[in-house]
């Protein structure tokens, strides 16, 4: 437990700049993990993902209706244990719901199912897919190997693909949208050609 003789001077500047960055450096310091955002847009990829150096590990979730929020919040969860490890480094995350990102997910050969891991380089345009299950030693040793040259990648054929503007998820269970059809018109049938 923590008390007044555990406090340390801050000797730092004085704008709210080098405060937040102090603060920040401590967050990472103590392992509190932060909270991996989901890719909604364009710009939320390239205030992530772009930069010299940086990968970007995305995690293509499967679609709600596949997974509920308890298996989505699963799936998170083995995500976010793992970033704890990478703490630091030049690796940032995102994920998104698979099926939501078509030409993003065409372009990284994520044509597979879901859930799937890609780590991807906005700069070099090339890309890593883990071609494993979905756990935390899984992802984590492909990680590693990332990180130290040892995993083959792939130059992306087009550049990086486009990445849509979607609505973000809400924490909640999916609704499958029903729709009622008559027979007639499952069937093909045309009401006016009379019965047999």
């Amino acid at each position: 437990k923590s008390g007044p003789g555990d406090a340390m001077d801050y000797n730092g500047g004085r704008t709210s700049d080098d405060i937040v960055r102090y603060a920040l450096a401590e967050v990472e310091r103590s392992g509190v993990p932060k909270e991996i955002g989901e890719m909604t847009s364009a710009e939320i990829m390239q205030e992530e993902c772009a930069g010299k150096n940086k990968i970007c590990v995305l995690a293509a979730l499967p679609h709600i209706l596949d997974t509920g929020a308890d298996g989505r919040n699963k799936y998170r969860d083995i995500f976010q244990s793992v970033t704890k490890s990478f703490r630091g480094s030049s690796f940032s995350f995102l994920w998104f719901e698979g099926t939501s990102q078509p030409e993003l997910e065409s372009a990284l050969e994520l044509t597979f199912g879901f859930p799937a891991l890609v780590a991807l380089s906005v700069d070099r345009e090339a890309f890593a897919v883990l071609r494993g299950s979905f756990t935390d030693k899984s992802i984590s040793k492909f990680l590693f190997a990332i990180s130290s040259g040892r995993q083959a990648t792939t130059k992306l054929a087009s550049g990086i693909p486009n990445v849509v503007t979607v609505e973000p998820w809400d924490g909640k269970d999916g609704e499958a949208i029903e729709e009622e059809m008559s027979l007639a018109e499952i069937m093909g049938w045309d009401d006016e050609e009379g019965e047999l």
